[in-house]
């Protein structure tokens, strides 16, 4: 049988752990116990409780490290800067022991990207926080244009939306939630079902809804783009957006009504 050369290199990997480490602390230290088995069940047993009882937000594991980020919930405008906004500590997590797997299962490289893209901006929602995509860059030490392009390629192929500053705070130009969300009503998904698909408050879902409508009726009453940004306000780029949304709308509308003239006929 033909060596695996990544499970062999990545594989040792896998137990830089806490819990390797109580169990060859039992082991050496406590005498005879049980078998390999049972102090393997004793250690995670101890692991669980510690993690239970002891562990505290601020607790940085293997793998882990802290990061200042945006608070959420502020509101932000071109005339603010970033270091005028409220920030808030994170832990975010680099590696984990699915990262070592990963690497021995041969997942491609453009996946573990996405996936860890994911993760931090993930864990940093889940702790009150938004990275913009130039922290993440930061973080992984690579350019803002790359983890723009993984960002848009991972959205745009599962129609999840990324929670980053873009998208949280109205902040540049990441606009997939506004594409999402008025996509989704003009196939007529509910509220309340299309704000859990885009990961929005109905609130926020409701006021995409709006600004989408708005354009949609000045679209079609003839209006160009910068007449319609003069009279919504919005800005030119979100404006443009929304016109995209309405024209593959309408396009997806014709070739429906091409494809049923031709079963008529």
């Amino acid at each position: 049988m033909k060596e695996d050369w990544y499970r062999k290199a990545y594989g040792p990997s896998a137990a830089k752990t806490y819990e390797t480490s109580l169990f060859n602390l039992i082991t050496t230290e406590f005498g005879y116990i049980g078998g390999p088995d049972v102090v393997k069940l004793f250690a995670k047993k101890i692991v669980e409780l510690n993690n239970q009882y002891y562990l505290r937000e601020e607790f940085v594991r293997p793998g882990q490290m802290r990061w200042l980020v945006l608070k959420a919930g502020q509101k932000y405008s071109k005339s603010k800067k970033l270091s005028d906004m409220q920030l808030i500590p994170v832990t975010l997590t680099l590696i984990c022991p699915e990262d070592i797997e990963d690497r021995i299962t041969k997942v491609k490289k453009n996946e573990l990207i996405e996936k860890l893209i994911v993760r931090l901006c993930t864990e940093t929602k889940e702790q009150g926080g938004v990275l913009t995509e130039t922290d993440v860059a930061i973080l992984l030490r690579v350019s803002g244009a790359m983890i723009s392009n993984h960002v848009t390629s991972y959205e745009k192929r599962t129609k999840k939306v990324i929670p980053r500053a873009g998208t949280e705070m109205d902040m540049g130009k990441s606009l997939t939630h506004k594409r999402l969300a008025f996509h989704n009503y003009k196939k007529k998904i509910p509220t309340s079902e299309n704000a859990r698909l885009i990961d929005h408050t109905p609130e926020s879902v409701d006021r995409y809804i709006k600004d989408g409508t708005r354009i949609e009726k000045l679209y079609t009453a003839g209006y160009n783009e910068w007449d319609m940004a003069f009279f919504t306000g919005l800005p030119i780029y979100v404006v443009k957006e929304y016109v995209e949304i309405i024209k593959s709308y309408e396009k997806e509308k014709k070739k429906a009504l091409v494809i049923k003239h031709s079963y008529i006929l």
